[in-house]
Parts: C-alpha cells; sequence; structure tokens
C-alpha cells in the first residue's frame, strides 16, 4: 500500500517527512478552555517505527511519559491490524484471500469491520468521483507495476483482460460479507493509509490525547493544534522531486493528502507513463502532476487526491462543486466536504525543471490560491 506523497510537515522545525492526511474533529471545548492552563504544560512526544511498509511518526502532547507510552503502543498496534487486513503486497492479507475465496466459490466471504469499513469507503468514493478512484483497478496496477521493472507495455491481450475486471459491477457487499467476480482483485492503497491514520487519532483520544500529528510515508493526521499555537506547520511541496516545500500552511484538525508522479514512472518512446492509472482507461497518465487535497477526514483527502490527478484541470472543479452540494448519507458524514480544499499543478507540454508559472497549469481553490509560487 506504499504510496510516495508530497508534503512536509514540520513541528517546531524538524521534518516530518512528504505527504500530509488528516481528518477533522472538533476540539471539546472543555480542552480548549476549561483545561487549558492543565494542557499547556503537557510534553511533546515523538516516536517512530516502520508500519504499512512505510517510516511512520507519531507526535503527540501527553501528560506523561506513561501515557504517551501507552499511547503510541496501541497506534503500532492499529496499524498491524489494518495492515493484516487491508495490504495487497501480503498474499495472506484479509482483502487478498477474500477475493481469491470469493472468485472461486462464487459465494459473498465473511470479512472484518475494518474491511468491511474501507471497502464501503471504496464504493463510495468511487461513486462519488465517477470512477477516478477505483479499488478494483488492482490487476491493471500490478500489470503496469511490472512495466516498470521490465521497462515495457503490458501484453495488450493480458492488459485488455484486466481491465475488464475493473469497476463496481464486479464486486458487492452483503450482509454476510464481500462478493466478488472472478478475477477482481482490490487494491486500497489510495485510501487504506487515509483510513488507518484516521484509526490511529481515534486511538490516541481513548487516552485523552487531543493534540497530535501521525505521519505514515508522509501522510499525515493532524489532531487539535499543539498547545499555544494555532496550528501546525504543513509544507507543500511543488513538482520537483524532493524539492523544498513550495509554500506553507497552518492547519489543525483537519487531513491533508498529496498524489502525484515525481518519483515513480517509466518512459517508453519518449512518452513519460505516470504510476498513476485511470481506472476509467486502465493507462497511466502521462502528463507530470501533483495534487493536494485538504479534506475533512484522512479517508477523504487520501482518496480524491488521487482522483484530482486523474480527473485533471477541467474536470476537478466539477467533481468539487458536486462533493459540496451532496447530502450526509452521500458523503458519508454531516458537513464532510464544506472545508475541501484542492491544489493541482500540471506541467505543460512535458516541460522538464524548474517549473516556473509558465510550465504550469495550475488549479486552486480559496484557500490555496493565494500562496502557491512554484518551484
Amino acid at each position: 500500500m506504499k504510496r510516495r506523497t508530497f508534503i512536509s510537515a514540520l513541528c517546531g522545525g524538524v521534518a516530518l517527512g512528504f505527504g500530509t492526511k488528516g481528518a477533522s474533529a472538533t476540539t471539546p471545548e472543555s480542552t480548549e478552555k476549561g483545561n487549558a492552563s492543565e494542557t499547556l504544560n503537557w510534553r511533546r512526544f515523538e516516536f517512530a517505527d516502520k508500519k504499512m511498509g512505510v517510516p511512520t511518526r507519531i507526535v503527540m502532547h501527553a501528560p506523561n511519559s506513561e501515557t504517551a507510552n501507552a499511547a503510541a503502543n496501541a497506534v503500532w498496534k492499529r496499524f498491524d491490524e489494518l495492515n493484516a487486513a487491508l495490504s495487497d503486497y501480503d498474499s495472506e492479507s484479509e482483502i487478498v484471500r477474500v477475493c481469491r475465496e470469493s472468485g472461486e466459490s462464487g459465494a459473498p466471504v465473511a470479512i472484518s469491520g475494518d474491511l468491511r469499513r474501507t471497502l464501503e469507503e471504496s464504493r463510495r468514493f468511487c461513486v462519488l468521483t465517477g470512477g477516478a478512484f477505483d479499488a478494483t483497478v488492482g490487476p491493471v496496477v500490478k500489470l503496469w507495476r511490472r512495466s516498470r521493472y521490465f521497462n515495457e507495455r503490458p501484453p495488450e491481450k493480458i492488459l485488455e483482460a484486466a481491465k475488464k475486471t475493473v469497476g463496481l459491477d464486479g464486486w458487492k457487499l452483503t450482509e454476510t460479507g464481500v462478493e466478488t467476480a472472478p478475477g477482481v482483485r482490490f487494491d486500497v492503497g489510495g485510501i487504506a493509509k487515509g483510513f488507518a491514520l484516521d484509526e490511529a487519532l481515534e486511538t490516541l483520544r481513548t487516552f485523552g490525547i487531543e493534540s497530535a500529528l501521525v505521519d505514515a510515508g508522509g501522510d499525515l493526521r493532524l489532531g487539535a493544534a499543539p498547545p499555544g499555537k494555532d496550528g501546525w506547520t504543513i509544507g507543500v511541496a511543488g513538482l520537483v522531486k524532493d524539492g523544498e516545500p513550495a509554500f506553507y500552511r497552518t492547519l489543525a484538525n483537519v487531513g491533508v493528502a498529496s498524489s502525484g508522479d515525481a518519483n515513480r514512472f517509466l518512459e517508453l518512446d519518449g512518452v513519460r507513463y505516470s504510476h498513476i492509472i485511470d481506472p476509467r482507461t486502465g493507462e497511466p497518465l502521462t502528463r507530470r502532476c501533483v495534487a493536494t487535497v485538504v479534506a475533512a477526514d484522512a479517508t477523504a483527502a487520501d482518496a480524491l487526491a488521487s482522483a484530482v490527478c486523474v480527473l485533471g484541470l477541467d474536470e476537478t472543479p466539477k467533481l468539487l462543486e458536486r462533493l459540496k452540494n451532496i447530502d450526509a448519507e452521500e458523503a458519508g458524514a454531516p458537513g464532510r466536504f464544506e472545508s475541501l480544499e484542492t491544489i493541482l499543478y500540471r506541467v505543460k507540454n512535458d516541460a522538464e525543471p524548474p517549473f516556473t508559472a509558465e510550465k504550469i497549469d495550475v488549479f486552486a481553490t480559496p484557500g490555496f490560491a493565494d500562496v502557491w509560487p512554484t518551484r
């Protein structure tokens, strides 16, 4: 489920990595007001490990080391549980097993609550984005991964067969589990880390910890602001691989996710094929791009960052307008998309860095529009 993103988060001047995803949750009034003096004296703790195939970090403000250690261990355990359920790299993970068993039997296979919720969200965002995000793109993604290794296009007959397995018609959730058609394979890499980050922050909250940042390979979940601060300082990078942030935002209680192809791509016969696949066509994007999304939760930010890259400059504004007008049932939560923000960079005519304003097209919502200088 590893997916490189392009945001850096700085806390007290310390760079935490690239990428950010998070979720909105209103800080209880008692934390903001009644207990303000108490929480100002809470200490800052950091923990690091490797989870879900990527470097993972927790930054939190807690009353003491015992609470902080217990909370961090609970988060690590939660990541391990979710990886065992959702990884498409592990042949024995739950998500791989149920596709295999249902495809062979033609009957629904019982699934865990974690997998059900992830697949429910995957289906939701497939519908909302018109298929620009689709968790059944797994077989096509694997063929293009092979192509980057062997430096060649997938065999056309095999690719066409894989494309036929993509789409909502190939699977359904039932009361007893999930039912998939033969050949359907899920790849929830575009949403699973966001889901895991939301779960991580909820885990920290069970320990009374509201001010926290969880970073999984650069994808972040931002909780309440650090004591005495307005928020967490997030540096949003541009199109250059490992480049310095193009600008900064101060955010709290939101998710921020990035998707793009600065690091992984294939060049064949002068064409640059991204690792990002358009599920609607089964073909990689061929124009260099980076999208950053600020959303009310990490799950939404994760899925929409991938979709925005696929939809591009023309379709993304239409998507955002639709999302603002859907009801709570369609969105999955009341007000889920009210604070949605996006910036999308796309290179003009395969231009090479440095990317000046003349070399890129940009779409930015108001929250980004005034601060998006190129780099």
